[in-house]
């Protein structure tokens, strides 16, 4: 993992190369967390570049950017391509290598392949290539969007990054805010909200290209449709499906265990995780498992599960006690910390998956400083089932599983639409849905999964695990096994995907030791299940007061000082006040913020808050 930011102007670059850099370094500093290895430059007259570098692969010899040859060709890669060995090798022949950097296989590739070298890269990646003899610029982005890219057509300039702060360190970057983008945040429409006007987010699965008489104009390279089982697809048997899927998945765990650095596990001790950990085993490879311990996983085993799988494969195990109700006293959370979340997450928004997903990569970065690569579970559910179980009624079954999909995925659509909910459901009275549509409703939840995991899972994994200068790995996200799904007919979604049959099936092959059965667990659902809306109110009593103060005093605030007084003081003493009232507030404080940010972003680096080392402690048992 890395980053990088820029500009590109093809009529030539304005103002001293002295003045230009300084604006990279300020770009660069916000990029020094999910870079903090290297920095290196680049400014050739009409491409100026900043790089930041985590280095996993070549540790000495692969800085970037890279270069072909003839030094004709430049790229930047931010992520990782997995089968860099692969392409290597076909290429040894006819080029040069002069590092072991997964990226330096892709210049090559690009050499001899344009911008068809996507087709033939497995990774996750952001990437930059820069043609110098034809002044052509391509920016490319992974097939699901797992890694982030931003950009802004600023006139005849092209600015980008890696991050949406980078790209507002530069001076001329629009910072308005959008509140299009806060009013639609339940569409899927735009995968990549960026809450700038003028700012865009590089979708997964496009590129875009920037030349003489190339206009900057995103295009799509990659769509999960385009896989969907046709009509003359041959019939292949459940068997088979669960073979293949489970060769892929084997190749994929091995390919993510790529690194010259020691390699993380955030082991739940459900099935994804744990048929994670079994996988790597197998390859004989070494890995730390950190293990999320409070009430709820205790009380349903998954602790247990999780440390019996660790002793079992021979890993390293650490268990990190979460304790909600002294959570915030512990990280002593405040405004500053508050103010730190809106800054590494970069959305007007405040969710406590994203502080706690962020203190257990600050709690791996205290208790192994040297590891620099975590694996995760994400994808498996989003794309084999998962869900279905505890979507169903009591019969369990997958066809009421997709009875409810059906209405939830009408809604989505006509959200996109503007349609609001309850028109829509007066023209469900006149127009019900074609007999035959249910066969196909998980494709379409496919669909929409993709464009949800951009906007949401994947986003804050890489904002809360880049953060920490620590590389995040989602295995079951290889395209491969996103693309065998996707084939699979809908006649055969009951039996491979219902309860997600073909992941359970895997682990019944890989941790015969597992309980087959096992089935998921909310995390701080305990007691009253109250955990996490007391968690909310406790952060809004502590942090208002100072937020009142800094950002709701003067004439350049957005919101009535008294109104957001009168939303406190119901929430604080009203019994009646709703979880969602707590969200309100938190929401209208997280905009606040951002947009401070927004405005402020030249001037101003990290906020101090939520930095190493962790405060949470190991569970002793």
């Amino acid at each position: 993992m890395c980053g990088f930011a820029g500009e590109l102007r093809l009529a030539g670059l304005e103002g001293d190369e002295n003045e230009r850099r300084d604006v990279l370094r300020a770009m660069g500093r916000q990029l020094a967390r999910r870079g903090p290895d290297d920095e290196q430059f680049h400014d050739d007259g009409y491409l100026s570049l900043v790089f930041r570098r985590l280095s996993v692969i070549d540790v000495e010899g692969g800085r970037q950017p890279l270069w072909n040859e003839e030094r004709n060709l430049l790229v930047t890669v931010n992520g990782e391509i997995y089968n860099h060995a692969d392409i290597r090798s076909r290429l040894r022949d006819r080029h040069r290598f002069a590092s072991q950097s997964d990226a330096e296989a892709a210049v090559h590739l690009f050499e001899e392949r344009g911008e068809a070298m996507l087709d033939e890269l497995n990774g996750m990646f952001a990437l930059l290539v820069w043609d110098t003899r034809r002044r052509r610029l391509l920016l490319a982005r992974d097939r699901l969007g797992i890694k982030p890219l931003f950009y802004a057509r600023v006139g005849d300039r092209l600015l980008f990054a890696s991050e949406l702060k980078a790209l507002l360190a530069h001076p001329d970057c629009p910072r308005e805010f959008d509140w299009r983008d806060v009013e639609g945040s339940d569409s899927m429409s735009c995968s990549n909200p960026t809450y700038i006007r003028g700012v865009e987010g590089l979708p997964g699965g496009h590129c875009l290209v920037m030349g003489e008489g190339e206009c900057a104009e995103p295009r799509c390279w990659w769509r999960i449709e385009e896989h969907f089982p046709g009509p003359g697809d041959v019939a292949r048997r459940s068997s088979d499906w669960i073979d293949t899927y489970g060769e892929l998945l084997h190749d994929s765990v091995h390919r993510h265990l790529m690194s010259d650095v020691p390699v993380g596990l955030f082991l739940s001790g459900g099935i994804d995780s744990t048929l994670l950990a079994a996988l790597a085993a197998d390859g004989g490879r070494d890995l730390h498992c950190f293990t999320v311990v409070e009430d709820s996983t205790l009380d349903a085993g998954d602790v247990e599960q999780a440390e019996r799988a660790a002793r079992h494969l021979g890993f390293a195990y650490h268990p990190v006690r979460y304790d909600p109700a002294g959570l915030l006293d512990r990280l002593d959370f405040n405004l500053g910390a508050f103010e730190y979340l809106v800054w590494a997450l970069e959305r007007p928004a405040f969710n406590l998956e994203w502080l706690f997903k962020h203190e257990l990569h600050r709690y791996v970065r205290t208790r192994v400083p040297e590891l620099k690569v975590v694996l995760l579970g994400q994808g498996a559910d989003e794309f084999a089932g998962g869900y279905s179980q505890s979507m169903g009624r009591e019969e369990q079954t997958w066809r009421m599983y997709l009875q409810r999909l059906r209405p939830l995925h009408r809604d989505l659509r006509r959200m996109d639409a503007g349609i609001p909910t309850w028109m829509g459901q007066a023209l469900d009275d006149r127009y019900p849905p074609p007999a035959d549509e249910a066969p196909s409703e998980f494709h379409r939840q496919m669909a929409f999964r993709t464009a949800f995991l951009q906007r949401y899972n994947l986003w804050h994994e890489d904002r809360t695990s880049s953060a920490q200068g620590i590389e995040a790995r989602v295995p079951f996200l290889d395209h491969r096994l996103v693309e065998l799904l996707a084939a699979v007919p809908g006649e055969q979604h009951a039996e491979l995907f219902f309860d997600k049959a073909i992941i359970r099936e895997q682990l019944a092959r890989a941790a015969p030791f597992y309980p087959r059965d096992k089935l998921k667990v909310r995390f701080f659902e305990t007691g009253r299940g109250r955990s996490i809306p007391d968690l909310r109110r406790n952060i809004v009593r502590r942090v208002y007061p100072d937020f009142r103060e800094k950002y709701l005093c003067g004439d350049k605030t957005v919101f009535s000082a008294e109104r957001l007084d009168l939303h406190f003081r119901h929430i604080t003493g009203n019994p009646q006040a709703t979880d969602q009232d707590v969200r309100d507030l938190l929401q209208s404080m997280a905009i606040a913020m951002f947009m401070r940010m927004c405005a402020s972003l030249p001037e101003t680096g990290p906020p101090p808050g939520l930095n190493p080392p962790s405060p949470l402690q190991a569970w002793s048992g």
